[in-house]
């Protein structure tokens, strides 16, 4: 199994546990304290042995040779209560003994030995996290209650059947820890031989059906080799409605692999502390940005394709958008009580984010396969969402309500892209929010441009279009190269709009298309340098104006006067020129080819610029992307 599939299936589990919180508890064994120290049960019992063989004049006797040596003796195998019963007459020293096993000497403490460890840890922040609440540990040991308290949580420890008999309602504990085979402060309840783990008491065992029939179960650190009556339970009571998680670094028992494959469980061959840490990491992850599992997407968009693809209006989908909007018009991010503290900024923008994966999908596909009937579902909430929170505060907080309004945008123009939809593009490039100050600047073409809307990020442009993407790929279904070419034929087009409203585009259009008349009258004798280099200025004059900042666009250094241009937009003049009932002349998305030419002169010169810059920064290159400046030929 690779490592990424080891991961996807960890993954899954958090999706899991943050979506269903305290539906799972975890089953730990011996190889979750090994890494603190603890000895395992059958290393107590031995040693305690070895004790009794030494008091008895034997002090050669090890390992197992000490309870063959036993039970010759006494006729007898070895049992906690019969060997403290004969090295420690009375409770309390019983007690004393066991604690040297258990809790900190003076050596452990200078060898930082019998702490919590990392999967101690990791368990008591998934307890904090309140997805896990029930724990049932094979281990006399109380490591996991130490971590507990360490998250400030208090738990009910369970160790014996008078326990059990005490105990309130399992589902109404904050947390409960269940010692199956008893604790060290309770030295009768401590199970470890064949005998004694061949069933357990009426109440444990009712306890323990309880919990594998309303849990799911995630079980760490156990062989499962020496335990009949727990592998017994397992297999009689756990349902098939929760999927059994096995973490097992090394090789699996023969009785781990059957039970396993008996209840169609996932093994994850990693340690507990790896494990457990990559389960909180993700479940705090998904808690900070409040995600949806994956499938939630995939399946909303496989949904609105099969209902666009019949006769019927597709009145679910609709429903689901708007509930998706509704959801997201209410996120707290968007409505701050205070608008100047920027400490959390990064949090609630990936929350945001996250909010708006849903509508952006859903409303691509309905550009993608949709019509103008479906267009009404959505277009309205770009408006609503491209306009900041207020005019009092960090531009970086007030400008939060606009990224969900910016992800729509870029969703609808580059599926209506792919779906050479251009009417509707232009419709969504004019369009305009609400009345603000800055009223020039108002066209969706100009404000919700990743770079006017993401402040205060740093490569805004290239964040917005690693999320979006993906999202784009699997809503349209098309290739990532598609998505690319979609989204630069987008970014072209949208600063090609709003070149064409610049002050003096009409005047110097007209200059450009003399100085162009003049260059291909005298191509016969050569050319006229000096107009090619006044057409350049021409444009350079006007493009200083176009804002422009680093979008996902290429761009190539095509030498001479020029310098960089963008490929994207020199193709789209080939093809508008060149084809008379090309889908932008025939859209009439721009009122005369003429002006569609220069606007695109001009945005190919503007991002031209960008390039230049990006290139003299680092390293030389003549073929890169603006966003990044990276070589686009890698």
């Amino acid at each position: 199994m690779t490592d990424r599939l080891l991961h996807d299936s960890l993954l899954t589990t958090a999706f899991s546990l943050k979506s269903n919180p305290g539906a799972y508890a975890l089953l730990i064994g011996a190889g979750v304290s090994a890494p603190s120290g603890i000895p395992t049960a059958w290393g107590v019992l031995t040693e305690l042995v070895e004790r009794l063989a030494l008091v008895s004049g034997e002090p050669d006797v090890s390992g197992d040779a000490a309870h063959t040596w036993y039970r010759t003796r006494f006729s007898r195998d070895a049992t906690y209560e019969n060997v403290l019963e004969q090295i420690a007459p009375t409770s309390h020293e019983r007690q004393r003994i066991l604690r040297d096993f258990f809790e900190r000497s003076p050596d452990d403490i200078d060898a930082e030995r019998k702490l919590p460890a990392l999967a101690h840890r990791s368990i008591a922040r998934l307890a904090r996290a309140g997805v896990v609440k029930v724990v049932v540990t094979l281990n006399f040991d109380r490591l996991i209650e130490q971590a507990l308290r360490g998250e400030g949580i208090e738990p009910t420890i369970i160790s014996s059947p008078a326990d059990v008999a005490g105990m309130a309602p399992l589902h109404t504990l904050d947390f409960c820890v269940i010692h199956l085979h008893g604790d060290y402060l309770n030295p009768t309840s401590m199970l470890n031989t064949a005998d004694e783990l061949h069933g357990y008491a009426p109440a444990v065992s009712e306890l323990l059906r309880r919990v594998l029939e309303d849990y799911g179960l995630i079980v760490a650190g156990w062989s499962s080799t020496y335990d009949p009556a727990l592998r017994r339970a397992i297999a009689e009571h756990y349902p098939a409605r929760y999927t059994l998680t096995w973490v097992e670094p090394g090789a699996v028992s023969e009785q781990a692999r059957d039970l396993r494959a008996l209840k169609k469980g996932v093994l994850v061959p990693l340690d507990a502390d790896t494990s457990f840490g990559i389960l909180a990491d993700a479940v705090d992850a998904l808690a900070t940005r409040e995600a949806r599992h994956p499938l939630t997407v995939a399946v909303a968009v496989e949904t609105a394709k099969r209902e666009l693809s019949g006769r019927a209006t597709a009145i679910s989908v609709h429903d689901t958008l708007h509930a998706a909007l509704a959801e997201l018009d209410t996120r707290p991010e968007l409505h701050l009580a205070d608008r100047h503290d920027t400490s959390h900024f990064p949090e609630l923008l990936d929350r945001i984010e996250e909010a708006s994966r849903l509508p952006a999908a859903l409303i691509a596909t309905l550009v993608y396969w949709g019509n103008e009937s479906t267009d009404r579902w959505w277009q309205p909430d770009i408006e609503r969402f491209a306009v900041p929170a207020g005019r009092s505060g960090a531009v970086m907080l007030l400008n939060l309500r606009m990224v969900p309004g910016s992800i729509m945008f870029y969703a609808a123009g580059i599926a209506a892209v792919a779906s050479q939809r251009f009417a509707l593009l232009n419709q969504l490039l004019a369009g305009r929010r609400l009345s603000t100050t800055r009223t020039q600047h108002d066209t969706f073409a100009r404000c919700l441009d990743a770079a006017e809307t993401y402040e205060g990020v740093i490569e805004p442009e290239r964040r917005h279009f690693r999320f979006l993407a993906p999202i784009l790929s699997e809503a349209l279904s098309l290739s990532a190269t598609a998505i690319e070419d979609a989204w630069q034929t987008f970014e072209v087009l949208r600063l090609a709009a709003i070149a064409a409203t610049l002050p003096r585009f009409h005047g110097q259009m007209d200059t450009y298309e003399h100085l162009n008349n003049e260059i291909n009258a005298s191509r016969a004798s050569g050319g006229d340098i000096m107009a090619w280099d006044r057409r350049e200025r021409v444009l350079r004059d006007i493009a200083q104006y176009l804002p422009v900042y680093a979008p996902h666009v290429r761009v190539l250094d095509v030498r001479g006067v020029e310098g960089f241009r963008a490929p994207t937009a020199s193709r789209l003049v080939d093809a508008i020129n060149t084809q008379p009932h090309h889908p932008l002349i025939s859209s009439e998305f721009a009122p005369s080819v003429k002006e569609l030419t220069f606007a695109l002169h001009i945005t190919s010169a503007a991002l031209g610029v960008v390039g230049s810059h990006k290139s003299r920064q680092g390293e030389i290159l003549m073929d890169l992307w603006c966003d990044t400046g990276e070589s686009a030929v890698d």
